[in-house]
C-alpha cells in the first residue's frame, strides 16, 4: 500500500518539475530573442563604421568599443543557447521519467485489480494454512 500511495506522489513531483523546466525553457528562448536585437544593431553600427565612404579606415575607441560589444553579446548568446539546450535535455528527461511512472503506476493499479478481484475470491474458499495442519 505503501508504493501505491507513493506513485501518484512522486508523479505530481515530476509534473511539477516539467512544468518548471517548460517555463525555464521559454525563458531561454526570449532571453535569446531579446539578445539578438541589440546583437544585430551592434554589427550593422560596426559594418558600417568600416565602410565609410571617402573616409581612411581607422581603429578608433569608437571602433573597438562596436567589436567588444559584438563579442560579448556572441559570448552571452553562446552560453544562452548552451542552456537551452540542456535546459531541453532535461525535459525530454523529465517526460520520459513521468511516462515511466505513469506506466507502473498503471501496471501496479491493474495488479491490484487483479489480486482484489480475481484472487481474492479463490483465496477465501480454500482453507488457511493452519486448518490444512490440523491446528483449528
Amino acid at each position: 500500500m505503501e508504493v501505491q500511495a507513493q506513485g501518484p506522489l512522486s508523479c505530481l513531483q515530476t509534473l511539477r518539475e516539467v512544468t518548471d523546466q517548460e517555463h525555464n525553457v521559454v525563458a531561454l528562448k526570449q532571453a535569446i530573442k531579446d539578445k539578438e536585437a541589440p546583437l544585430r544593431v551592434a554589427q550593422t553600427r560596426l559594418y558600417l563604421c568600416s565602410h565609410r565612404p571617402n573616409v581612411e579606415l581607422c581603429c578608433d575607441a569608437g571602433q573597438f568599443r562596436l567589436v567588444s560589444e559584438v563579442e560579448e553579446l556572441n559570448m552571452s548568446l553562446a552560453v544562452l543557447r548552451e542552456k537551452l539546450l540542456e535546459a531541453e535535455q532535461s525535459l525530454r528527461n523529465l517526460e520520459d521519467t513521468r511516462m515511466s511512472l505513469e506506466k507502473d503506476i498503471a501496471s501496479m493499479t491493474n495488479s491490484l485489480f487483479i489480486d482484489r478481484q480475481k484472487c481474492m475470491a479463490h483465496r477465501t474458499r480454500y482453507p488457511i494454512v493452519l486448518q490444512l495442519a490440523g491446528y483449528q
